[in-house]
């Protein structure tokens, strides 16, 4: 038997955890963090987070290790996506990260757009302009603080830092790189026409290597400071979201996922580059080299769920359990709560990253158990509008996989079914990212030949089935149309933009 420790970067926190090669989780170690929030629309992260959290759950992992005579064939390591670090030539940063959620760059994405179209930069890296990604992010550093980016070795990502600090070594790998809006989709190659429309010197991204590359040996000073052995192989699995759709078997045509951690993604597998009329999904790169995924995306989920239990439960109540029991208590339809999940702007279907969360309909009879199950409505009606502009392109779905913290939850799933129609499998363990970067590292090693071979042997049989309810169903189409309705309101009247602006 081997053993890989997988290090999963959240946005919440990160997890290194060890695996045997039949996927047996065998030890744990979490460290939680808290992004920086400053209204309007800021979102950025001191990257020590990042290395303290590494330090600290890799001498964890470590310890384990050690008692119980365990030898480490690699560690692989998945991450977040499109956060923007500037780092000199030893690593260090110069600037906190300026994360996915942030939307400092609108003005910058419609600069960038005067220059080339939406559609074509869509067709060249599956994606839209949009500050979700790394672009803009990079090009307001050299706008915006010319002196950062004069000073930068190189403009990195999470993953990125991270594999440096492991390894010394400045690479990415094609899934993080499809975040960036700087690599051809088809090619898995930098752009140039994209470098030049932007002014970002090629010589301040890493170098590409495809999905489950290896980066590079534990370098020594990491090594005697976690307490690990030198040279471990480090495995850049790449994306999470990628990663995720590997552990739900998003390995042929036909299925599909819905991955719920601080965000919600919605994967289906391509064996090409495929593209939507109107730009709404996005074309990635998959986890499996050369391969493609469909995806759509939600900015906060899982986060407006902790948010709330954070805000709205104290004491012996101030956990996940007592929140879910009381929106179980609450009927279809919420009591009338309806929830805009729109907390940090919206990515599918609306690309608007001006649009803001929004609880409607309160009363004074509403109870936090109809906040909470309007959360959970409200999170899955938004997935279930995504998943219909996938099937567009990519054809009928039949069986969603679902992952991610808030779908230990039977409600969540329940009403993921009903809402979508559609059988919804939750596989024994629901943390698909880090068994997904096991699986990718197994198959570098030569552990297992395919990723087939290495889905059967880690992942394994479903753990519940889920199934729709006409009735309900019928029920949750007539709440779709109706916070259709509501968010057209608000955003054809501009309401949106009016808020954003200071007093």
């Amino acid at each position: 038997m081997e053993y890989i420790i997988t290090i999963d970067v959240g946005t919440m926190s990160m997890r290194a955890i060890i695996y045997d090669t039949s996927g047996n989780s065998l030890f744990t170690s979490s460290f939680e963090y808290h992004s920086i929030f400053t209204p309007p629309s800021l979102v950025e992260q001191n990257p020590h987070d990042w290395r303290d959290a590494l330090n600290f759950t890799l001498k964890e992992a470590a310890q384990y290790v050690q008692s119980k005579g365990i030898k480490i064939s690699a560690i692989s390591v998945t991450s977040q996506r499109a956060s923007v670090i500037p780092v000199d030539q030893e690593g260090n940063h110069l600037y906190n990260a300026v994360t996915w959620q942030d939307k400092r760059s609108v003005s910058i994405c419609q600069q960038l757009l005067e220059k080339i179209s939406m559609n074509k930069i869509y067709k060249k890296t599956g994606l839209r302009a949009n500050p979700y990604f790394s672009l803009p992010k990079m090009m307001w550093f050299k706008q915006k603080a010319p002196d950062i980016y004069a000073k930068a070795h190189k403009l990195i990502g999470v993953q990125d830092y991270v594999i440096y600090q492991l390894t010394g070594e400045f690479k990415t790998d094609w899934t993080q790189a499809a975040r960036t809006m700087l690599m051809d989709i088809k090619t898995f190659k930098w752009d140039n026409e994209m470098l030049d429309f932007s002014g970002i010197d090629e010589n301040l991204l890493c170098e590409l290597c495809p999905p489950g590359s290896i980066a590079g040996g534990l370098k020594k000073e990491f090594a005697e400071a976690a307490g690990l052995e030198e040279g471990i192989p480090v495995i850049m699995a790449g994306g999470d979201q990628q990663n995720a759709a590997l552990a739900l078997n998003i390995l042929n045509p036909g299925m599909a996922e819905a991955n719920t951690g601080t965000g919600s993604f919605v994967i289906a597998y391509s064996d090409k580059p495929v593209f939507d009329k109107k730009c709404r999904v996005l074309c990635s790169a998959s986890a499996v080299p050369g391969k493609w995924i469909v995806e759509a995306g939600i900015f906060n989920t899982g986060a407006i769920y902790r948010w709330f239990r954070e805000q709205f439960y104290s004491g012996e109540s101030a956990n996940y359990m007592a929140m879910n029991q009381e929106a179980a208590a609450s009927p279809i339809g919420s009591s009338g709560v309806m929830l805009i999940p729109h907390f940090e702007g919206s990515a599918a279907p609306f690309w608007n990253p001006y649009a803001k969360g929004l609880f409607f309909n309160l009363s004074l009879g509403t109870t936090k158990g109809d906040m909470a199950r309007a959360i959970f409505e409200g999170i899955a009606m938004e997935i279930a509008d995504n998943f219909s502009l996938i099937e567009v392109i990519s054809g009928d779905i039949d069986t969603i996989s679902v992952a991610g913290g808030m779908t230990k939850s039977d409600l969540f799933n329940t009403i993921q079914s009903d809402i979508f129609y559609k059988k919804v499998v939750r596989y024994q363990n629901s943390e698909a990212t880090s068994l997904g970067a096991t699986m990718s590292a197994a198959v570098t090693l030569g552990i297992y030949k395919t990723y087939e071979e290495a889905f059967s042997n880690i992942v394994g049989k479903e753990d519940q089935i889920y199934e729709p309810v006409a009735e309900n169903h019928i029920k949750y189409d007539k709440l779709r149309m109706r916070k259709h309705d509501l968010y057209n309101a608000l955003n054809q009247r501009g309401v949106y933009e009016k808020f954003m602006k200071p007093i």
